[in-house]
């Protein structure tokens, strides 16, 4: 399953980087670079290399960063702050390994979302560009919207989770 979340992750950065870079020769001089709440564009600059490629650096700086945290979760379980610490501290590694494969996968997950974000966002960008609209098409603005919200469901949720995870394991004889 892991595998399958890196090979997704790692094509859609892939189709992030190389859709922008096809789509670049197609865009006009100026480019939004900012849109407000509602959707609609209110800074645009030039439609340079750098401009429309910085959507898709942050994106691999933010997946990097999540990656790393996943990474460190992995090999520092000791450095890692869970609700109910004391009955953490006090599993056997074993255990220990099941909670941290358990935010690993969020954490992957997290990564997943994120460059689906980044990818409707630059998709979004393109569209506003290209088409002469002033606002984000409805999916775009519904994606920007919902999947930050679902990402702090999804975390609210594993933080609720957790503690009941550790005390089952910590409670099993």
């Amino acid at each position: 399953m892991r595998r399958l979340v890196h090979g997704l992750n790692a094509g859609l950065a892939l189709l992030l980087i190389g859709g922008s870079l096809w789509a670049f020769p197609r865009l006009p001089a100026r480019i939004p670079r900012h849109f407000g709440l509602g959707g609609t564009a209110d800074a645009y600059w030039d439609a340079t290399l750098l401009h429309w490629m910085l959507v898709p650096a942050i994106a691999l700086v933010v997946v990097g960063i999540v990656y790393g945290a996943a990474w460190w979760t992995g090999h520092a379980p000791g450095s890692v702050n869970v609700p109910n610490q004391q009955k953490y501290d006090a599993l056997a590694p074993a255990e220990k390994r099941v909670i941290l494969r358990d935010v690993q996968v969020f954490l992957y997950g997290a990564a997943t979302a994120m460059l689906v974000l980044f990818s409707v966002i630059q998709a979004s960008t393109y569209h506003v560009a290209t088409t002469g609209a002033n606002a984000l098409p409805t999916a775009g603005w519904g994606v920007s919207i919902a999947m930050p919200v679902g990402l702090l469901v999804a975390a609210l949720g594993l933080a609720w989770w957790l503690p009941r995870r550790v005390r089952g394991l910590a409670d099993d004889p």
